[in-house]
């Protein structure tokens, strides 16, 4: 189907001519239709002016948001901070506090361990397998033979290969002091009293002097019994600087853990006995550890075997020391006196005792051993528990376990004289390998809080025991708590039989 059209009925677009073209309806609606397109992009740019300074009073409202929020939290911070450096000034003072301490603690620890290398300074030449403190494979070796043999192998080393032993001769002379003060000890003990007697005898029966042994048989028939009235303590012996070459020579350390009131009396119980004691004579019958100035208002007194003061003049010596007898008779006599302030050492294990001191055990009699208490509940006198480690030590003894034919030669003597033989090694003065002289071994006694006892005339079994059985258990609580600081076997646990 085919349309006509008229090019008059369209109208003309081009350049208008004259005025009316102005107003034909097809130029007119053509700028009416560009107007309200005008209108439109002025409204938009409008629209958009307007969200952009929203969108920059909203940027600036989070900037000054932001910025409170970063100004709090650095008041924040900064509180913080100051806590955080308060706290690292703290915790820095407690680590220089600590630091301090640990610096004295060291320094403490330094000394007393260079004390104790210069001690061993000399003896450390010899190798540590010929003494017979240490149960090695030579040790091992010398057991197996009977004791004289034993012993004599020790002596010349014979089948080892290190020779005799020999003290070497650059000693300082501080040294050979003290192993003398030792050596005067052990032989006052050894032969003082047996030379004496035979010396006696050899007076009355082979020369013109037997007035002289008589004179004193009748001086002690009327002076016997003096070891069971006091003594007869003479100070100026007590404090000759001979006993502190003694106490030098271990060393012994007399350890202070409470106080104890002068205007008690004491049962003090010492700990292990030891081959002889060492510790309770430096501490009990000298001067050697200042006893008397570690405790004022106090006189000590060592309490032994009684057959010590029948050996002729032995018996002087030993009881000018302050030295008196451990009977009933001779506790009643200090205890019951008028006054206070006596410290009755007592070595409570005895002379059975001594036969199961060896070093590396330790092995205490007292489950049998209640007189003492008995004594304590009678005077009200306090007991005071000691433990020396190291006591065992300075000697070694050959093995003597229970049963055994050497045991029961040693049992029957005790019994039949009182005194334990124990067949003990050491080291020699001019020689490690063999001797009555005992090793350098240092002794730490400590002693312990007193344990308060009341005054019973009449105590009853029931009491004893009870007593007893505290002082023990204050005993092994000593022991356990002191093992790892002093002794040299802190795995040792403590037997009581």
């Amino acid at each position: 189907m085919e349309v006509e059209t008229n090019p008059a009925s369209i109208p003309h677009l081009g350049k208008p001519e004259t005025l009316d073209d102005l107003k034909t309806s097809a130029y007119t609606s053509q700028k009416v239709e560009e107007i309200p397109e005008t209108n439109s992009h002025m409204a938009n740019g409008i629209g958009f002016e307007k969200e952009t300074m929203n969108g920059l009073e909203t940027t600036a409202s989070t900037k000054e948001a932001d910025a409170k929020g970063e100004e709090t939290n650095k008041q924040e911070g900064g509180k913080e901070c100051e806590k955080e450096k308060e706290q690292k000034l703290e915790e820095k003072t407690e680590r220089e506090k600590d630091d301090k301490s640990g610096e004295k603690k060291c320094e403490a620890g330094r000394e007393e361990e260079d004390q104790l290398k210069e001690l061993r300074k000399y003896n450390d030449i010899v190798p540590e397998g010929t003494s017979s403190h240490v149960k090695d494979t030579i040790d091992e070796h010398f057991d197996k033979y009977p004791w004289v043999l034993g012993a004599l192998g020790r002596l010349f080393n014979f089948s080892t290969g290190y020779g005799p032993k020999f003290a070497p001769i650059n000693i300082p002379l501080m040294r050979r002091l003290q192993t003398f003060a030792v050596l005067f000890w052990m032989s006052t003990f050894l032969f003082m009293g047996a030379g004496s007697f035979f010396f006696l005898l050899y007076l009355f029966f082979y020369t013109q002097y037997w007035w002289i042994s008589l004179c004193y048989f009748t001086w002690y028939l009327g002076d016997r019994s003096v070891c069971n009235r006091g003594g007869r303590r003479w100070h100026w012996m007590r404090s000759w600087t001979l006993w502190k070459h003694y106490r030098d020579f271990f060393p012994v350390h007399l350890i202070k853990t409470a106080e104890l009131d002068p205007s008690k009396n004491y049962i003090m119980g010492y700990h292990p006995h030891g081959i002889l004691s060492a510790g309770a004579f430096c501490h009990f019958a000298t001067e050697g550890t200042d006893f008397s100035k570690t405790y004022p208002g106090f006189t000590p007194h060592l309490l032994t075997l009684e057959g010590h003061f029948h050996l002729p003049f032995y018996r002087e010596f030993f009881m000018a020391s302050g030295a008196v007898s451990a009977t009933r008779e001779s506790m009643d006599y200090l205890l019951g006196r008028e006054g206070s302030g006596r410290a009755l050492c007592l070595v409570v294990g005895g002379a059975k005792e001594a036969l199961d001191c060896h070093p590396g055990q330790v092995i205490l009699h007292l489950s049998k051993r209640k007189g003492f208490c008995k004594m304590a509940l009678r005077h009200g006198a306090s007991l005071v528990p000691m433990f020396s480690f190291g006591e065992n030590d300075v000697y070694d003894q050959i093995a003597n376990p229970e049963g055994s034919l050497i045991r029961r030669i040693q049992n029957s003597v005790q019994k039949l004289v009182g005194l334990a033989p124990c067949m003990f090694i050491g080291r020699g003065v001019f020689q490690y390998s063999f001797g009555i002289v005992p090793f350098r071994k240092p002794i730490y006694t400590v002693v312990g809080a007193p344990i308060d006892v009341p005054h019973v005339k009449n105590p009853t079994k029931e009491q004893i025991v009870n007593l007893h059985e505290t002082y023990v258990n204050a005993v092994v609580d000593l022991y356990n708590k002191y093992k790892d600081r002093y002794s040299d076997h802190p795995e040792c646990k403590i037997t009581i039989v």
